[in-house]
């Protein structure tokens, strides 16, 4: 494997590290506090923070939140997430 496969993403994708948190959806506040009750009512833990670079941009006209979940959880707090607001969560991550 050489220096441009691995910078231009040749290179295979990490396994899900349970010592790691990853985003699981970028909301509006007051959604994000529902999402975040029934996350934990289905015993998967996370946390919400509130994002407040979000006021300064155009993607954003209302306070919003991030959720965050451990990376082994993602995939199910995704898919409650999406059960629940009726669209795919949305990211800002890096």
């Amino acid at each position: 494997m050489g220096f441009l496969n691995w910078a231009f993403g040749k290179h295979p994708p990490r396994p899900p590290d349970p010592e790691r948190t990853s985003e699981a959806a970028w909301l509006p506040m007051w959604q994000a506090q529902l999402v975040l009750h029934e996350l934990w009512e289905r015993e998967i833990p996370a946390v919400m923070s509130e994002d407040f670079t979000s006021h300064l941009r155009f993607g954003a006209r209302e306070p919003m939140a991030r959720i965050y979940v451990m990376e082994p959880r993602k995939a199910q707090a995704e898919a409650v997430i999406e059960e629940l607001t009726g669209y795919p969560p949305a990211h800002q991550g890096f």
